[in-house]
């Protein structure tokens, strides 16, 4: 036993190395010795895919959904295998799995949406590309969520406003999903100014008080959106998203919609 756990590390070291074809004979050796290992399979998948055997990688990855089918990183990688394939409609499937099994798989999102620009399938491709933001929008908020407020971001000027729109979107989740929550807000112009002048409520990102007829109102305060618009900077995902939407608008003679996506997309490149 302990032989073959040191014989995956090894396979999984030259995986790293990128000697895909001496790990893939490792993870071989293994799935004979244990053929009911689904992350074994997996990683063999891995490996066919990297070596240009798309026939392997579908074999591999499907014998290991078969094995587990609750592990969404493997659905997302067999949907990768079956759109390199032009299977599109297997694609689709596994991707949809994979989504089914974790709502904020974001790379699942930009796959499908790829799959269906390649397949001509263009009005569900643009969805898809929105719904990928919006599952980022919703990883960033639980984030704020769990971690708390660290620090304070001021205003920067940005030429799009999309981002916005993500972020108000993120807001409204959180607080749909927030017990005693009735309604949110957001500061007016002025009111943004004045808070980031003083920074009276610190590093918050939002409060939460009772309006004049008893109910919870959420107010999202401007470090929640400065805070808001930096993470989404710090990371590929957004501007990726972003800029695919765009080439799938162009494509559909959406010109305008096109050319703010693609500014906003080199805006927010990390």
């Amino acid at each position: 036993m302990m032989a073959t756990q040191t014989q995956t590390e090894e396979a999984i070291d030259l995986m790293k190395d990128s000697r895909f074809e001496e790990a893939l004979s490792l993870f071989r050796q293994d799935i004979e010795k244990n053929p009911k290992t689904w992350s074994t399979w997996y990683m063999a998948g891995q490996c066919s895919r990297f070596l240009n055997d798309i026939q392997g990688a579908i074999q591999y990855l499907s014998g290991a959904t078969q094995l587990s089918d609750n592990e969404p990183t493997v659905f997302s990688a067999l949907g990768i295998a079956y759109q390199l394939d032009r299977q599109w409609d297997n694609s689709i499937s596994a991707f949809r799995r994979a989504i089914e099994l974790d709502e904020d798989y974001v790379n699942a999102y930009n796959s499908l949406a790829l799959t269906q620009k390649q397949s001509g399938q263009l009005e569900l491709a643009l969805h898809n590309y929105d719904a990928g933001a919006k599952a980022l929008a919703r990883q960033i908020v639980k984030s704020m969520l769990v971690n708390g407020p660290i620090a304070i971001y001021k205003h920067r000027d940005t030429k799009g406003n999309l981002w916005a729109e993500y972020a108000m979107y993120g807001a409204m989740h959180l607080a749909s999903t927030a017990d005693g929550i009735d309604s949110v807000a957001w500061p007016t112009g002025t009111q943004a100014m004045e808070e980031e002048r003083t920074e009276s409520h610190g590093n918050l990102y939002w409060v939460d008080n009772p309006n004049e007829n008893g109910e919870i109102v959420r107010l999202f305060l401007p470090n929640y959106f400065n805070t808001f618009r930096e993470k989404l900077r710090q990371d590929i995902e957004y501007s990726n998203l972003i800029g695919n939407r765009g080439t799938v608008l162009e494509a559909v003679g959406r010109h305008d919609e096109a050319r703010l996506h693609f500014e906003e997309a080199e805006e927010f490149m990390p």
